[in-house]
């Protein structure tokens, strides 16, 4: 006697039921290797710590890139947008007023600050090195013209500038599509607290930035509160804060101690308290060369897992906390991201 086969429409089911149970398999599967729900910048362990308990990637200068076009001795390799696509969550940028000018594409140092800007520059990068890219790009003799406008620069608008209205744009473009992440600008501000709150504010940033709460301003919410809430962009003033008119504009270094950040070698490394009280509960670790020969390889050498986590752990015996900010030159030569990944236990 030949056997039955089984109908059409029990094999069906069967199949059904077998395909369901796979589905909930792998679920549980994942549930099971990730319990803790989904992540905060990048780590689902990191939504419960409170932000002064995490280390972040920070890069000097971020603004300052050899990708961008115009900029003489870049600090980085790329920009800004870049930079976050790559893991870094600390932006330090310098705000200036700068001008359009009668050379397409070179922006002109403006406002009272002008003669400190030149003083740095040549203090930073030479005279004779400063007058060569001035006359690289024509812009020895330059004819302002328009407004005075927020620009990122470094020292001198004319070495290197973007409009700092489209790079906030950019960030909050970048903020919308990464609806998990934390991310940081400490300014070095020659701008205003007045013009930063507008630029801010036309390039639709205000509903990103972060208020300390008047009850407990000096507690800092947990990654996953500040990610919840969608209060999730820290904004530090190195020269001035907002005071009460413009609260989310953070006076840094209340907040915030730093190591000195002007060392010749790997060997002059220190961890020495430089900005910023001794009880601020944000640490900055400064870690590049102030060299402008040979960033890149100095970087690769420095940002080396064997040079930058050593130091790192040495400030953190020495000062008593966990470096907060890791900031470097040229963020992608080295172990940057590694080392802060194995600061934060991973």
């Amino acid at each position: 006697m030949r056997p039955r086969r089984a109908p059409a429409a029990l094999l069906a089911g069967l199949g059904v039921l077998l395909a369901a149970s796979l589905v909930v398999g792998l679920v549980l599967l994942v549930t099971d290797d990730d319990p803790s729900g989904p992540p905060c910048n990048g780590h689902a362990e990191l939504c419960s710590r409170s932000y002064d308990e995490v280390a972040f990637a920070a890069t000097h200068n971020s603004m300052s890139a050899a990708a961008e076009r115009g900029w003489f001795f870049p600090d980085q390799p790329d920009g800004i947008v870049a930079q976050l696509d790559h893991g870094i969550r600390v932006l330090l940028v310098d705000s200036w007023y700068g001008q359009r000018t009668d050379r397409p594409g070179v922006v002109a140092t403006a406002g009272s600050r002008r003669s400190d800007g030149i003083a740095e520059a040549n203090g930073e990068f030479g005279e004779i090195a400063v007058r060569a890219a001035l006359r690289a790009r024509g812009a020895s003799r330059l004819a302002p013209r328009g407004p005075i406008t927020p620009y990122l620069c470094h020292a001198m608008c004319e070495l290197g500038s973007t409009p700092w209205l489209q790079s906030l744009e950019d960030t909050r473009a970048w903020l919308d599509e990464h609806p998990r992440e934390v991310v940081t600008m400490f300014v070095q501000d020659i701008v205003t607290p007045e013009d930063t709150a507008e630029v801010f504010t036309e390039a639709g940033l205000l509903p990103y930035v972060y208020t300390p709460t008047s009850r407990s301003p000096d507690r800092w919410p947990t990654l996953g509160e500040m990610i919840d809430s969608g209060h999730r962009l820290v904004v530090l003033m190195e020269e001035h804060g907002g005071g009460s008119a413009y609260p989310w504009l953070l006076q840094g270094f209340d907040r915030v101690q730093d190591t000195p950040y002007l060392f010749a070698s790997a060997a002059d490394f220190t961890c020495t308290a430089n900005r910023g009280p001794a009880d601020a509960s944000i640490f900055l670790v400064n870690h590049w060369i102030d060299a402008k020969t040979r960033p890149a390889a100095h970087a690769l050498e420095v940002n080396a897992r064997d040079v930058l986590l050593p130091r790192l752990q040495e400030c953190e015996a020495e000062r008593g906390r966990l470096p907060n900010y890791v900031a470097v030159d040229y963020y992608n030569r080295g172990d940057l991201l590694d080392v802060v990944d194995e600061l934060n236990g991973f």
